[in-house]
């Protein structure tokens, strides 16, 4: 599990890399400030995910992955909405642009982030499946 975390996390920083490189090009697509705020949100975001899954998901049982997974989601929407209150609050304009970017952002990440957790549930039932045999 320990290779698949690492080439998680370079992916999260590749892509991380390459949405800032898009938001400094385009810097009129979105407020430039909040939009790397919320790259920047998401990128620690996962890590932590990453790594709370790794270090507790092997010696917890399938209902508690399910509560902690379950719980991550949670967190990660419940953040996200913190986020944007905090920028309704303090800026009121170009809402709607940044609403397409934040979830843009925000839909690049679950994908990554759903990815990971397949490939790690298939890992471990390979690796099951090797110490039942």
């Amino acid at each position: 599990m320990e290779s698949l975390r690492k080439k998680y996390i370079l992916i999260l920083v590749a892509v991380t890399l390459a949405l800032v490189v898009v938001i400094i090009k385009f810097p009129n697509v979105a407020p430039f400030g909040w939009a790397i705020g919320g790259v920047v949100f998401f990128f620690l975001y996962e890590i932590a995910s990453i790594l709370i899954i790794d270090k507790k998901g092997n010696t917890i049982s399938a209902r508690q992955s399910v509560n902690l997974l379950g719980g991550l989601k949670i967190g990660k929407i419940l953040l996200s909405l913190f986020f944007l209150v905090i920028y309704w609050i303090i800026e009121k304009t170009e809402m709607k642009r940044f609403l397409l970017v934040f979830f843009t952002i925000y839909l690049i990440y679950l994908v990554i982030d759903t990815l990971y957790l397949t490939s790690r549930e298939k890992k471990a039932k390979e690796k099951k499946l090797i110490t039942e045999v």
